[in-house]
This record gives structure tokens, C-alpha cells and sequence, in this order.
């Protein structure tokens, strides 16, 4: 089914965006017709986060994030837009028409029956006699008591008869017992089928909605033939790549995390542990296995993430898999780089030889060749020349061939249809800054990646007061003049072709609609300026070299000075400052 521009507006209309924010346990301050406070997508101690109930925009002047009541859902609990949609719908009332879907009578069904089960596995671990091995392994684990209550722990009886007995009393069929992965049904006369997890600790897997659609469970004596763990297969209510264990509970967290940062871990018990210690941002996919999906899940609420995976051959493999998934660095603990080049050393007899260091640094290329910064990138390449002995002008020059080589093997996005299917777990770009953008058929080969949030906010701040004549002399010190007296805009444009052109197309859309704040726009201009150039020497502070090195301290400390008179000093003194930042650029060789 689809979801119209009509029914999107309408639900928009009688949502109050600042109540709607409100919510979600942010403080805010109304002044007049608009609203501000700290911002819940960094960490900010003077409120610059700006609401607008009337226009339903909100607009972030510290780290540019912008958007509208379901822009807001979709960031504060990993949604996609048509989740996000559905939830403000109910809440305010708005009666969504959905086509006829031949699984969804199947779909409530097994919706219920895996809440009903998951009720049936707690009861056996606190009732069944055979129970008491289950009860002995979580007292044991220090995860009885109000931890297993509240992750809903169970334990499923042994044999197949309890479970048909139980689905019997409950009006469930053997075969809506095998549709959710449960059993097997018999196959022939004389076979009693089997219970996939008979005689194991349960643990529910609920998807970002909260409800259950999978069971892990986890063996309690050791089996030769059986793995320590079973899963769900998947269903037509579960999918592996769209569900993290944990999520439901974590995003909420990780969007009032001052570092909006994830923990993700391997395994249900290291999750649960995490969020019984006070790390409520924690997270664990199902084993090691680790999705596009699942990053773009946690891209839509988290900034930086933690990999926590057990210290064994197949950790090491999935940390850095997934570490080259979410292209982030961490401020604390070992970096990926070094990780990988410790693991990748441990694997040859002799790490000093010239094939292995050709291995080693081929390994760890293909990961710095997945970041998207280039300033992040030149700082692993330095980290990996020290760490391999090897020259980084070498290194770089690798590099680039290989990152050259995984473009053209990239697949070309695909567009994005103006009516979503409403089964399909996709984002509409509607007031999404983050969104990805359509693109035209006749699109050039080559990638062009949309600019940061924070840069296409700026540049439609710019389109939408292009004729705003207190911005003139502002402008005027960061942007090129037409010479003539021609359209230079129109000429730009038409300079432009396929994702060039299509990314300018996004910006103008978003122009198109209401650009609202409390503050001037010389005020927000200038709000723009300081961020960019914060953001800019908080990157030149990380790509010095480690503590220790006397004139990086220096330079360091300079740079902490300057970042803190870019927050506090007057607009005269700023514009000075940024003048002497560009001619200490020019006069670098």
C-alpha cells in the first residue's frame, strides 16, 4: 500500500511538535510562537535547538539538524519513515487505508503467538520441574530475578507433546507452530515432528516495535551434534537484517547519549549484562552476523559506535567487518587500525616477511578505504605507517587505487519512488536531510555523496535568503561574486549533470519549504560560520600526533583556546579570527 502526500500533511497538521518533543523527556521553553532547547542529537549546554509548532520544524544552529515531526520519531527510535508514520497516525488519530494484504491476517497471528509463547517458555522456567537446570544456569549468571523478568527469560520444555499440547489450549495449529519456526511438523505417519529449542534458555528477540518475532535459545548441556545457540529462522514476521537484540529498549538511550554512541556486542547475555550495569545504548545482533541493514538501522539515532565481540578468531573477523560498515573511529579504547594489525600479524609464522607485511597492509587498506572522511582516512593511513613500518606516501598511493577500484565496483543508487509500499522498510526523503537522494536515470557513473547535514542545511539557508540584503557584506567574505551581470546561479546550475545535479535538486526542494527560527537570519548565519569552523579545527586537532610530541601540544592547546573564543567571543572578534585561520592555510606550503 501507499501513503499519500494528503494523509503525510494531515497527520503533520495535528501533531504539536513541541509537545511532541516534550515527549520524549526533552525540557523545552516556549517564547512566543516558537520553542528551544538543548538539542537531542548532541550534546549541548545553551539551548540552540529552535521549534517551530506552528510551521512543525525544528532546526538545530549547533550541529544542523533540521526536520519535522516524523523526521523527530524516525531519529529518537531508529524507525523508518513508515513506521514513524504509523506511530504519529495512531497518536493523533489519523486512519491510515491500507489495501488488502493477503499475509496480513497470517501476520496478526503469528504477532500474537510468539507473545503468548514467549509468556508459555516464562512460566515453564518459573513452574516446570525441569525448569530448575535453567533457574540454576541465570542464578549462576547473576541474570535471575528482576533481569529476567524484564527481558521476558523462559525456558522451553523438552519433547514436542508439551508445545502442541500448549498451542491445542491456545487454538494455534501445528502448522502456524512451524509458520514461526517453532517446530517441525511431522512429516510421516509415526513421526512426532520436534521442538526446535526443547530444553533451552529463551530469550525473546523483539523487533524496533517491541514485539516479539524470534526466540534465541541457548543450550544448557553440551551437545556434540548442536550448536550453543539456535535461532528463528525467518519468517514472514522476522527477518535477521532487520533486527538487533535490544533496539527497541536502546534507541531511545542512544539518542539522549551526549555522544549518541551504540554498543554492539555479540550476544544476547552480553547485552542484557550491559543494560543491567547502566549501558542502556547496547545492542547485539543475532551471533556475529552483522548487516548493511542493521548499520543503517543504528545510522538513524546513533553517531559512533563501540564494538564489544569476544576475543577469538571469529570476533576478530566481525569487529572488523562491522567497524568498516560503520566508518567511525573511537575517542577511547584500541583503534580499529591497530586492532586489525595486531590480528592480521597473528595469523603469519613469520609478520616481519615481505609477503606478510604485503597481506597485513592489503587487509588493512580495504578497511581505511571504507571511511567516508578524508581527514579520518589520512589519520588511520599515519597510524598504519608507524604500525607497519612501512612509508605513508606509499600507503596513500595504495590506497587510492584501491578505493578507485571498489567505486567502480559500486553498485549506482537506486530512486526513490514519491509513495512508499507500506510493508517495505524504506525512507521517503520528505524534509530528511539525511535521506538519500533521488537519482536520475541519466545519471553519470561516477558517486557523488550528499554533503553532511549540516551542509545542506547551510546551503539552503543561503538559497533562502539569497535576496536578503543584510547578508550582503557577511556573504560577500566567503562566496565568489558574479562578475557580469548574467545569471551566475542558472549558469552553475546548467554546468551541473547527473548526481551534481540531482543533490542541487534536493537543496531546492527543501528551500521550497519554511525556513523558521526566533533568531535573524544575520544571527544564523553567523551561528553557521562558527559551527563550520569549529567542526573544521576539531578535525585538525585529531590528526595530530599522539601526546607527547611537545609542539603537538602546543597545537593543541591553541586549537582548545580557539575553539572556546569561536563560542564566546563577539562577531567582530570571530571574523578576525577566521581571517587569521585562512592566511595560516595560505602560507602552508
Amino acid at each position: 500500500m501507499g501513503i499519500t502526500e494528503s494523509v503525510i500533511e494531515d497527520i503533520k497538521s495535528r501533531i504539536d511538535l513541541a509537545e511532541l518533543i516534550s515527549s520524549y523527556g526533552i525540557q523545552v521553553k516556549h517564547a512566543g510562537g516558537s520553542a528551544k532547547a538543548c538539542c537531542p542529537f548532541h550534546h549541548e549546554k545553551t539551548p540552540s535547538f529552535n521549534i517551530n509548532s506552528a510551521k512543525g520544524f525544528y532546526h538545530c544552529f549547533g550541529c544542523g539538524e533540521s526536520g519535522d515531526a516524523i523526521k523527530f520519531v524516525q531519529k529518537q527510535e531508529g524507525l523508518t519513515f513508515v513506521e514513524a508514520v504509523k506511530k504519529l497516525a495512531e497518536q493523533c488519530g489519523v486512519k491510515i487505508e491500507e489495501t488488502e494484504d493477503p499475509n496480513a491476517g497470517q501476520r496478526k497471528r503469528l504477532y500474537a503467538l510468539m507473545a503468548e509463547l514467549a509468556a508459555f517458555y516464562r512460566r515453564c522456567l518459573l513452574q516446570a520441574k525441569e525448569g530448575e537446570l535453567a533457574r540454576n544456569y541465570l542464578k549462576d549468571r547473576a541474570l535471575d530475578g528482576s533481569v529476567a523478568e524484564d527481558w521476558g527469560i523462559g525456558y522451553a520444555p523438552n519433547g514436542v507433546a508439551n508445545i502442541l499440547r500448549w498451542a491445542e489450549k491456545y487454538k494455534y495449529t501445528p502448522e502456524e507452530l512451524e509458520a514461526a519456526g517453532v517446530i517441525k511438523a511431522p512429516s510421516r505417519p509415526g513421526d512426532s515432528g520436534y521442538h526446535r529449542f526443547a530444553g533451552r534458555l529463551m530469550f525473546p528477540v523483539r523487533d524496533k516495535q517491541g514485539r516479539v518475532v524470534a526466540f534465541s535459545g541457548r543450550q544448557l548441556i553440551a551437545q556434540k551434534n548442536s550448536g550453543k545457540y539456535v535461532n528463528s529462522p525467518e519468517t514472514l514476521i522476522f527477518k535477521k537484517s532487520n533486527v538487533l537484540f535490544g533496539f527497541d529498549r536502546a534507541s531511545r538511550a542512544i539518542g539522549k547519549d551526549s555522544h549518541c554512541e551504540v554498543i554492539v556486542c555479540e550476544g544476547q547475555i552480553d547485552c542484557i549484562r550491559l543494560h543491567s550495569s547502566g549501558f542502556a545504548n547496547a545492542v547485539a545482533g543475532q551471533g556475529t552476523a552483522f548487516t548493511d541493514e542493521h548499520v543503517r538501522m543504528l545510522k538513524r539515532v546513533a553517531s559512533q559506535a563501540v564494538l564489544v565481540y569476544d576475543d577469538d578468531a571469529a570476533g576478530h573477523k566481525a569487529t572488523i567487518r562491522s567497524a568498516g560498515m560503520f566508518r567511525a573511529l573511537l575517542e577511547k579504547g584500541e583503534s580499529i587500525i591497530s586492532f586489525q594489525c595486531r590480528v592480521e600479524r597473528a595469523k603469519e609464522r613469520d609478520p616481519a616477511s615481505i609477503d606478510a607485511v604485503a597481506r597485513v597492509s592489503k587487509a588493512v587498506l580495504a578497511t581505511i578505504a571504507a571511511c567516508s572522511s578524508a581527514v579520518l582516512r589520512a589519520s588511520m593511513v599515519g597510524e598504519a605507517s608507524k604500525l607497519l613500518g612501512l612509508p605513508s606516501a606509499a600507503l596513500t598511493e595504495e590506497l587510492e587505487v584501491v578505493r578507485k577500484k571498489a567505486s567502480l565496483a559500486a553498485p549506482r543508487r537506486q530512486s526513490t519512488d514519491a509513495v512508499v509500499p507500506q510493508d517495505e522498510d524504506i525512507d521517503l526523503p520528505i524534509s530528511d536531510l539525511d535521506s538519500e537522494v533521488p537519482i536520475p536515470a541519466a545519471a553519470e557513473a561516477a558517486e557523488v555523496a550528499p554533503p553532511p547535514p549540516r551542509e545542506m542545511a547551510f546551503m539552503q539557508f543561503l538559497m533562502a535568503n539569497e535576496r536578503d540584503k543584510t547578508l550582503d557584506g557577511m556573504i560577500g567574505d566567503f562566496r565568489m561574486e558574479a562578475s557580469s551581470g548574467e545569471d551566475a546561479f542558472a549558469a552553475f546550475a546548467a554546468s551541473l549533470a547527473g548526481q551534481e545535479r540531482a543533490l542541487l535538486d534536493a537543496v531546492l526542494v527543501e528551500v521550497g519549504k519554511t525556513q523558521s527560527s526566533t533568531l535573524s537570519a544575520t544571527d544564523i548565519m553567523q551561528d553557521f560560520v562558527r559551527s563550520f569552523w569549529e567542526a573544521h579545527l576539531k578535525q585538525v586537532r585529531g590528526t595530530l600526533p599522539a601526546v607527547g610530541d611537545s609542539e603537538a601540544n602546543k597545537e593543541r592547546m591553541k586549537i582548545t583556546m580557539d575553539l572556546k573564543r569561536l563560542r564566546q567571543a563577539r562577531w567582530a572578534v570571530v571574523k578576525d579570527m577566521i581571517r587569521d585561520f585562512m592566511r595560516e592555510r595560505q602560507s602552508r606550503p
